[in-house]
């Protein structure tokens, strides 16, 4: 990598290496069987360039002189880069994955996925259950022009499950994440069991405002509207609802969401960003106020800000190693409440989601959702059926600005760790069929 830069350094760019090499194997069962087990080692390699100002890339499975070559003649065509890549800076030190971890191969995720198997087929027996089972090891390197050497090794598996209800175009799917060897996630199994057990049925909620809970899962219809508010590119573009309201509440007194990819113990948690910059912890909204935006190495340039270690390879829908870095929160966490989220199930009507389909065509910028509901309407405090049909809307920065109440009980996803969220009401609207 350092030969990389030296090749661009020669002819006065300025360059940057960005290397990942995963290690992964998998396993997927389906109808009660393993159909697929895979391992693989793969290469990816991004090399940015700034040539005479202008910013071009280039990408290939490893690092090569080519791809400086190809940057370059990139950046010819390029836009105004505004901006220089990452300077080499302290950042904290984080433990190495869990020394088993490279020992797991898929051989030794068949038996787990066996047992979940085999616990819900014991009470659903006809569900077309589907599991999924990932090993991932990453190793990252990032270098650039000035003597930025970064590396880092991260790694977790990942253990997913699910069936399509009977019928119906969705289903309900669980997924949790280790650092380490996976256990059995008997909690999470359970919770399938019994909330796969209440769609057998159908049921439709009087269309108007319904008090809403929010599973974990459905934290997104939260997350990710917040993240494009708070990114650096729309502060830039000036579309962010959230321009210039930093030191002000935009949510409700009840959120608290972090920052915090230092986490211990988390299988997300990372010490630098996709661009070497390091990364922190630090609030985003503090019992509802605004404290802080997120910014990578351009967006802070165009408003005269730093990074803050947010640059990472990820977009709304999408990301991946090819990808450009762009403003992300490097790990949302959700605080939790003091209440059991059963008793906030504790409904006269209302509705369960745990997630929602048609975000993409909503105007989440602005904080607006509009989703068709995967959940479960309630009626005095019980589930009545699965939903279907049923379109469900609002906006985080007036539904989520009332009062709110957050279970005790947290969930760690991928994209977000959360608790389940009452809201107090989000409009509804479907066929009482």
């Amino acid at each position: 990598m350092r030969e990389l830069l030296r090749q661009a350094e020669a002819r006065g760019w300025q360059a940057e290496v960005y290397w990942v090499t995963r290690d992964r194997c998998s396993v997927q069962f389906r109808l009660g069987q393993p159909v697929a087990v895979l391992g693989e080692v793969t290469d990816f390699c991004m090399v940015r360039v700034i040539r005479k100002g202008r910013l071009g890339m280039a990408c290939g499975t490893r690092p090569g002189p080519e791809l400086i070559k190809t940057a370059g003649a990139a950046a010819g065509q390029g836009g105004e880069a505004g901006f220089s890549f990452a300077a080499p800076t302290p950042h904290a030190e984080l433990p190495p994955p869990h020394p088993e971890l490279p020992g797991i191969g898929a051989e030794d995720l068949v038996p787990l996925g066996a047992r979940i198997v085999r616990e819900i087929a014991g009470v659903h027996p006809k569900a077309p259950l589907v599991v999924s089972l990932e090993r991932t090891l990453d190793t990252l390197r990032i270098a650039a022009s000035g003597g930025l050497e970064r590396e880092a090794r991260l790694g977790r598996v990942q253990v997913s499950f699910g069936a399509p209800f009977p019928g119906a175009g969705s289903g309900l799917y669980k997924t949790v994440a280790y650092p380490g060897p996976p256990e059995f996630p008997a909690e999470l199994v359970e919770e399938f069991s019994e909330w796969y057990g209440w769609g057998r049925e159908v049921a439709s909620p009087p269309p108007g405002r319904l008090p809403v809970l929010l599973a974990p899962e459905a934290a997104f219809l939260l997350a990710l509207p917040l993240a494009a508010g708070l990114s650096g590119e729309a502060l830039w573009q000036r579309t962010s609802p959230l321009l210039g309201k930093e030191g002000e509440r935009i949510l409700s007194d009840s959120l608290t969401i972090w920052d915090d990819p230092m986490r211990e113990g988390d299988p997300f948690t990372r010490a630098f960003d996709d661009e070497g910059v390091p990364c922190h912890r630090r609030p985003l909204v503090e019992a509802g106020v605004l404290r802080g935006y997120l910014y990578d190495l351009r967006t802070a340039a165009l408003l005269g800000e730093a990074s803050t270690g947010n640059g990472f390879k990820r977009a709304l829908f999408g990301g991946g190693p090819w990808a450009s870095p762009n403003p992300w929160p490097a790990r949302p966490v959700i605080q939790a409440g003091k209440t059991p989220w059963r008793e906030l199930l504790a409904l006269e009507r209302g509705l369960l989601l745990y997630g929602g389909m048609g975000f993409h065509s909503s105007n989440y910028l602005q904080g607006q959702f509009s989703v068709q509901g995967l959940g479960f309407y309630i009626e005095d405090g019980r589930p009545v059926g699965r939903l279907s049909g049923t379109m469900v809307a609002g906006n985080i920065y007036q539904e989520l600005a009332q009062p709110l109440k957050l279970s005790r009980e947290r969930r760690e996803l991928p994209g977000v760790v959360a608790p389940f969220i009452l809201v107090s009401a989000l409009q509804v609207a479907g066929s009482r069929g």
